[in-house]
């Protein structure tokens, strides 16, 4: 396997872990540890990825963690959004996990798809982050 496919792997298995550990949409000392496993665990798959196919692991390292810590963030804070309008937020929060390990287990199978899950992350937090500046965009003070 090339370096390229090895790192679409490593991204995609990053991106799992980072959604996994954020599925549950918490806030607080209990996030911080969350995160601080999705950082670990990313950091770590990612250079395993690497490993596995004869490259050096320590590049994958800090690229792992910043993937998974972004993905994390997005996942997270999608995921306490959709709990605090929805009544389940368990339901919300096992749908993510089933959607992290299905793109775990298809960035190991076809590794370019890590690729697309890294994108579909980005766009959702760029797209929420969009939406959120323009909330109160047409509301005004009468003072």
């Amino acid at each position: 396997m090339h370096f390229f496919l090895a790192a679409c792997q490593g991204a995609g298995l990053a991106v799992a872990v980072g959604a996994i550990a954020g599925a549950p949409g918490r806030r607080g000392g209990f996030a911080n540890f969350l995160c601080a496993l999705a950082v670990i665990g990313g950091a770590l798959l990612f250079g395993a990825s690497l490993a596995a196919e004869d490259h050096p692991a320590w590049p994958g390292w800090p690229v792992g963690a910043v993937i998974a810590a972004f993905s994390f963030f997005v996942v997270s804070d999608f995921a306490a959004g959709a709990a605090a309008r929805a009544d389940g937020g368990g339901f919300i929060a096992a749908l993510i996990v089933l959607a992290a390990l299905a793109v775990a287990g298809l960035s190991v199978l076809l590794q370019p798809l890590g690729l697309v899950a890294l994108a579909g992350i980005a766009y959702l937090g760029v797209a929420r982050r969009n939406r959120a500046g323009r909330k109160y965009e047409g509301l005004r003070s009468l003072r």
